[in-house]
C-alpha cells in the first residue's frame, strides 16, 4: 500500500511539451527534480497524460519509498483550479493518498513571481497566456485559448506563421523568403511537397511545429523581412496580452516566463520597448514555475512560506 509523507511537498509545471517536477522539504530545500512528458490532456491526449502521471508516481515512490503529502500541479490545459472529479479522471488515482491539486501552468508561474501577492505574469512558450491577482485576491486571465483558437505570441504560433510564409514563398504567392529553404532543411525534406506527409501522416504534435520557432528568429536576425514581420506581429500580440492583464489587475509590475520570452532577445526587447511607453516594467521572476507550484503546495499544506523557504527555493536552477 502506497503511503505519503507530510515532510515532502511536490510541485509540477506541465507545459505543452514537457513537465518539470520538483520535490522539497519543509525548509524549501529541493531534494529531487526531473523532467518527463506532457500532462496536457488536450494536446497529448488523456491516455498519454495518464501514462505520464503514472510514470511520475513511480519515479517518486522509487526515490522516496512514498509519495509527497501535497502535489500541486500546474497544467497548461487548464485555466483555473480543477475539481476533484477531473483530478481523479486524469490521474486515475495514482497519487492516492496524497492531496493532489490541479491549477493552470500560468498560475504556478504567477506564484513563482508574486508568492501569492498581487501582480501579473505573461507567458510565451509553446503556447501563450497571461494571468494575475489583484489587490482583492481575485484571479484574472487573458489568452490561453490553445493552438487552434489562439496562442498568438507563442512559439507555436510564430513557427506556424513561419512555415506558412515559407509555403507562400515557395508557391510564388508572396515574395521570396529564407524561410522556404529553412523549412526544407529543418524537416529534412527532399522536396517541399514532402512536408504534407511530414505534418499530416500521422498528424504531428504541436511541439514539432513549435520547434521551428528558433529558425524564424534566426532568419529575422539575418535580415529576412518576412521573418522580421512575423516577430514584430508576435511581440505586438504579447503587448496586447500584457496590457489586458495589467489593466485587470491594476498593476504596472509584470513578470515573464516561457521559452520565447526567455530565449528570444528580439521579441523580448521589442515587447519591453512597447511596455515602457506604458510605464510597465517587464521583470525576471525570482522562482521558476515548478518552484512556484511548490509555493502552492506550501499554501495548501498550511506550512508558512518563510524568507528561508523562498531563499532555498530560489537556489534551484
Amino acid at each position: 500500500m502506497t503511503t505519503h509523507s507530510d515532510q515532502l511537498l511536490c510541485g509540477m509545471d506541465g507545459g505543452g511539451t514537457i513537465t518539470k517536477v520538483v520535490v522539497c522539504d519543509l525548509e524549501g530545500n529541493i531534494i529531487n527534480a526531473f523532467q518527463t512528458g506532457s500532462i496536457n490532456h488536450f494536446g497529448a491526449g488523456t491516455e498519454r497524460a495518464g501514462e505520464t502521471f503514472a510514470a511520475i508516481s513511480d519515479n517518486l515512490i522509487s526515490k522516496f519509498g512514498c509519495l509527497p503529502g501535497i502535489l500541486f500541479i500546474g497544467n497548461s490545459a487548464l485555466d483555473g483550479r480543477a475539481d476533484e472529479t477531473l483530478v481523479q479522471t486524469l490521474t486515475k488515482g495514482v497519487f492516492h493518498p496524497s492531496k493532489t491539486v490541479f491549477h493552470s501552468d500560468v498560475y504556478v508561474a504567477l506564484l513563482g513571481y508574486t508568492l501569492g501577492k498581487p501582480g501579473a505574469v505573461l507567458i510565451s512558450g509553446t503556447g501563450s497566456m497571461a494571468c494575475g491577482i489583484d489587490a482583492d485576491g481575485v484571479y484574472h486571465t487573458a489568452g490561453g485559448w490553445g493552438q487552434i483558437l489562439g496562442d498568438e505570441g507563442s512559439g507555436y504560433h510564430m513557427a506556424l506563421k513561419g512555415i506558412k510564409a515559407a509555403l507562400r514563398g515557395y508557391d510564388g504567392i508572396s515574395g521570396p523568403t529564407r524561410l522556404t529553404s529553412e523549412v526544407i532543411r529543418f524537416f529534412n525534406l527532399t522536396e517541399m511537397t514532402d512536408l504534407i506527409d511530414r505534418i499530416y501522416n500521422p498528424p504531428v504534435e504541436k511541439s514539432v511545429i513549435a520547434a521551428f520557432a528558433p529558425e524564424v528568429e534566426s532568419a529575422a536576425v539575418e535580415g529576412d523581412t518576412v521573418a522580421m514581420k512575423i516577430l514584430d506581429d508576435e511581440a505586438k500580440w504579447l503587448f496586447k496580452l500584457a496590457l489586458v492583464i495589467t489593466g485587470k489587475c491594476k498593476t504596472k509590475n509584470l513578470g515573464y516566463y516561457g521559452s520565447v520570452l526567455i530565449k528570444s532577445e528580439l521579441i523580448r526587447s521589442r515587447l519591453s520597448a512597447l511596455l515602457s511607453n506604458q510605464n510597465i516594467s517587464l521583470q525576471v521572476p525570482a522562482l521558476k514555475p515548478e518552484t512556484g507550484a511548490l509555493i502552492g503546495a506550501f499554501r495548501e499544506s498550511g506550512n508558512p512560506v518563510t524568507e528561508t523557504v523562498v531563499l532555498h527555493l530560489s537556489k534551484y536552477q
